[in-house]
């Protein structure tokens, strides 16, 4: 095996490693935000009725970072796909593979 292919698979492996450590990172982001979305709607139900604009305020802001954290999680897990997509379609095109 050539030193070049050997370096590639290792850097292959850790471009991998790499973006799965992201995308449990942006997971524990997400779920941060929705529990955040939680505490924010008790808040806001257990207002009274006189002074339920700000904390209603405050659960539309919690809203939108979870659909933000969200995004990004999503992102992440495309890219992963992508990834690992372009890796089985590959693996299909190498000389003596199987297919299905």
């Amino acid at each position: 095996m050539s030193r070049r292919l050997f370096q590639r698979r290792e850097f292959d492996q850790w471009v991998r490693d790499q973006l799965i450590d992201e995308a449990f990172a942006r997971y524990l982001d997400w779920l941060a935000e929705c529990e955040a979305v939680n505490a924010a709607y008790g808040v806001w139900s257990r207002a009274p009725r006189t002074d339920a604009a700000l904390p209603f305020a405050a659960y539309g802001a919690a809203l939108d970072r979870e659909e933000r954290a969200a995004s990004v999680y999503r992102s992440v897990i495309d890219r992963i796909e992508q990834l690992l997509g372009g890796e089985e379609r590959l693996a299909g095109a190498r000389p003596g593979a199987a297919r299905v």
